[in-house]
């Protein structure tokens, strides 16, 4: 069995059924000393098998467990015995055999083996709490950047929540006056629907008016018709009477016949009926010049043309049934013939006095 050596004071303190002294000489005595205490082996900090340790208290530990093994390296050593003088002293050794059984080998070695530990522990707590603190402050610097981000996306979040509120209340107001116009388009669209049906009511009466004109002028003129010396023509609500001027004038004329006189005479009390409707008298030559000695009071086709005209709205307004303001009279001489000029008939065709009864302004006109 290995033996194991242990402090002389210990020895003198222990007890002696446990050891066997293996010595021939008797040691001289010993001055006596107090007992050592016995290395105590350290208690480490329990630590919460489900709660990880704080970087904190992590650091408390490793230099709670320091201060402890540096007092057990101090105290736990045999220290050296007295120094005596060299004449008394005596060499001498003394071993111990241990008697019983291996326990206190046992617990040598484990305090050995604790130690070695502590040894390990205490060369790496150190790193182990760098690591910690190093990994500690990178998640608190990430926590503090993920503050930062998630605050600074909620003052964007605030602006654009602001914006949008801004948005919505303008776009209210702008759906507010939408709905007004769209309520005042309404009612003017049902307002000019009221008026094109009152046009299309007041057409369809000057259409049944013109129509009415129209057969009672054939009815009145109708020996001149036969003759083909008058004619009428109706364009929707354009009513037009022509009349060849060998009917109403002379020739080279502008003064109107006893016949001219009462055809115009039975136009004058047919158009009366009319309302106030305007009436153009419209007078047209041939192409042929005036000659002498005529030329010297109508000295070209446009100054007869004009004449006739004229004279046609003077007997209309002597019948007391026209006001002046619905008559107008034009010269076109040759400017607008109806015939070729080059034969009699066409020439005598292009010679005519038109009495138009003109359409009511447009409604579409009037409504804008």
């Amino acid at each position: 069995m290995r033996k194991h050596r242990r402090p002389l004071d210990s020895v003198l303190t222990s007890d002696a059924s446990d050891w066997t002294l293996g010595t021939s000489a008797e040691p001289p005595p010993l001055p006596s000393r107090g007992p050592l205490p016995l290395p105590q082996r350290p208690q480490l900090p329990q630590t919460p098998s489900r709660a990880p340790l704080s970087a904190a208290a992590l650091v408390a530990v490793l230099v709670h467990t320091v201060v402890i093994f540096s007092l057990w390296q101090q105290f736990g050593s045999s220290p050296e015995a007295p120094s005596q003088p060299v004449e008394t002293q005596q060499s001498f050794a003394v071993e111990f055999t241990p008697s019983g059984d291996s326990s206190q080998h046992q617990e040598t070695r484990t305090d050995n083996t604790t130690a070695t530990e502590l040894q390990h522990f205490q060369s790496t707590a150190l790193e182990r709490a760098d690591a910690l603190e190093h990994t500690l402050t990178h998640a608190l610097s990430q926590q503090a950047e993920t503050v930062a981000t998630h605050q600074q996306q909620l003052t964007s979040l605030e602006t654009a929540n602001t914006r949008m509120s801004g948005e919505l209340a303008t776009l209210s107001e702008e759906k507010t006056d939408l709905s007004a116009q769209l309520a005042e388009e309404r009612q003017r669209s049902l307002t000019l629907a009221q008026q094109v049906q009152e046009a299309e009511r007041a057409k369809a009466a000057e259409l049944a008016g013109v129509k009415g004109t129209y057969d009672r002028l054939v009815t009145a003129l109708q020996g001149e018709i036969s003759q083909k010396e008058i004619a009428l023509h109706q364009a929707k609500e354009r009513l037009t009477v022509t009349i060849l001027d060998r009917v109403l004038f002379p020739s080279g004329q502008a003064a109107l016949t006893p016949e001219g006189e009462r055809i115009i005479a039975k136009v004058a009390t047919i158009l009366a009926k009319i309302g106030d409707r305007r009436i153009v008298i419209e007078g047209h030559t041939d192409n042929v010049p005036i000659r002498a000695p005529l030329s010297t009071r109508f000295p070209t086709n446009w100054e007869l043309s004009t004449a006739r005209a004229t004279g046609v709205v003077k007997h209309l307004l002597s019948q007391g049934t026209l006001s002046a303001a619905q008559l107008s009279a034009v010269g076109r001489a040759d400017t607008a013939p109806v015939a070729s000029n080059v034969a009699e008939e066409g020439r005598r065709l292009n010679r005519r006095i038109e009495i138009i009864v003109l359409p009511p302004e447009d409604a579409s006109a009037r409504f804008s």
